[in-house]
């Protein structure tokens, strides 16, 4: 006896409710997609009730989770399948009963076979075709399709021919291949007694990521986001999420990355129940190179970028992006992540030359002969800088003049002249003169 659970047309769609449903009342459930699902019910009379009374419990459950469904209870897979895309509501099919059930169908019902059986893109086409061979017979319902010799179907129609047939008797073409749940890597721990502050939280983390790395180990997996919940003796949920740069799965690193989280947006009250939970992939699998410099492993990069967002503050840490205006000197951030990385194939090619602009450009006293600067003045405080120095402009490049939001009365207009000079010391700087207050500006060094 199997059971086939198919989303009513009316209803949204919700992805795991349906599976959901059926794991509740059967440990073997095959799922073809958030829509359908199909599993075995030989049992459960014992433990639910007859199968009216377990088509009544699924429905009641899928209802909870405002859902509604369709539900087919008959002796093969395929008569369920085949009644519950056709017919709304519950539909039970007594044993043995299933041909005569399915004889009244029109053939269009079996355009609702899973894809999957064809084995090939092409399959739906092939299904349309065969049905239109059989409407040219002369055939209407399943029950004149399932009363021809199977035989001779297969000669004139094939494969896909005798599988409709064998559809339209009540057959399954294969046996049910259960759909294994997927594992949840989680870790959870009822406090006796609530704790507040970190200190003592870091030691109750520090049990469940030694669990969490042990079951990613024997799994092969790797963490890419880490859900902490917390349960606060207000009854409330202080629930925090981490988006990892790169698979991985030490208990160290995954504890200290909460402890950071927790430190900049630590919870209220106290703790009376902790949970960790991991989002995961398969394992991360690098083979260092001979003659390429070591880089830092993700788990010491996400460890380094914790320390500096709780330090700084989250709105300070990350990669540059590139920010939809002319002017060069706005900036903005996104959260760092590490690129995947590809098999390289050649040498990489790296810039000649790079400009290494200052976040807040310095004022320096620039001297001008006919309009080209002459000569660079740093204040005193640039001096200081390392490769920092005044001198003569022995090569000048400029001016690029770049104005923008003149239009508006806001601190972003902008209006000035851009030079590159090389200098007798050997340093190339990128200055700027305002064409609002001729004041000069240092922008950055090229490199």
């Amino acid at each position: 006896m199997f059971v086939c659970l198919v989303r009513d047309s009316l209803s949204p769609s919700r992805p795991g409710v349906l599976d959901a449903v059926a794991r509740a009342c059967s440990p073997r459930v095959e799922s073809h997609g958030p829509d359908v699902v199909v599993c075995d019910a030989r049992g459960l009379t014992r433990v639910i009730g007859m199968p009216a009374v377990i088509a009544e419990e699924m429905r009641r459950m899928a209802w909870e989770r405002e859902v509604g469904i369709r539900v087919a209870i008959a002796g093969s897979q395929t008569t369920a399948w085949l009644l519950a895309h056709a017919r709304p509501g519950t539909t039970i099919v007594p044993a043995g009963e299933d041909a005569r059930r399915l004889e009244r169908l029109p053939l269009s019902a079996l355009r609702a076979l899973p894809a999957h059986e064809w084995g090939a893109t092409s399959g739906t086409k092939q299904v349309d075709d065969t049905l239109a061979i059989f409407a040219r017979w002369g055939l209407a319902t399943l029950g004149d399709l399932a009363r021809l010799p199977r035989a001779e179907v297969l000669t004139r129609t094939g494969r896909v021919g005798q599988r409709l047939h064998q559809a339209a008797c009540g057959d399954d073409a294969a046996p049910m291949v259960p759909t294994d749940e997927a594992p949840r890597f989680v870790e959870r721990m009822e406090l006796e007694w609530p704790v507040e502050g970190l200190e003592p939280l870091s030691f109750v983390l520090a049990r469940l990521c030694d669990g969490l790395s042990a079951t990613l180990a024997r799994a092969d997996r790797g963490a890419v986001t880490i859900t902490t919940r917390l349960r606060l003796v207000t009854k409330t949920t202080h629930e925090r999420t981490l988006t990892l740069p790169s698979p991985m799965r030490e208990s160290k690193t995954l504890r200290t990355l909460i402890l950071l989280d927790l430190e900049s947006h630590p919870p209220p009250a106290g703790i009376d129940v902790v949970e960790v939970e991991c989002g995961v992939t398969p394992g991360r699998i690098t083979q260092g190179s001979l003659l390429a410099y070591a880089v830092p492993t993700p788990e010491d990069l996400s460890t380094l970028l914790a320390r500096l967002s709780a330090l700084v503050g989250d709105t300070r840490v990350g990669a540059p992006v590139v920010v939809d205006t002319h002017n060069p000197r706005v900036s903005s951030m996104k959260p760092f992540a590490l690129a995947p990385v590809h098999k390289r194939t050649s040498a990489p090619t790296h810039p000649s030359t790079a400009l290494r602009r200052l976040r807040v450009p310095m004022p320096i006293s620039v001297r001008v002969d006919k309009g080209t600067p002459v000569r660079v003045v740093l204040r005193e405080r640039l001096q200081m800088a390392p490769r920092a120095s005044s001198g003569t402009v022995m090569t000048a490049a400029g001016p690029w003049r770049t104005s923008g939001q003149w239009w508006t009365t806001d601190a972003g207009t902008w209006d000035r002249d851009e030079w590159d000079v090389a200098l007798e010391t050997g340093v190339i700087y990128r200055i700027a003169r305002n064409r609002q207050t001729d004041m000069w500006e240092l922008e950055g060094e090229v490199d």
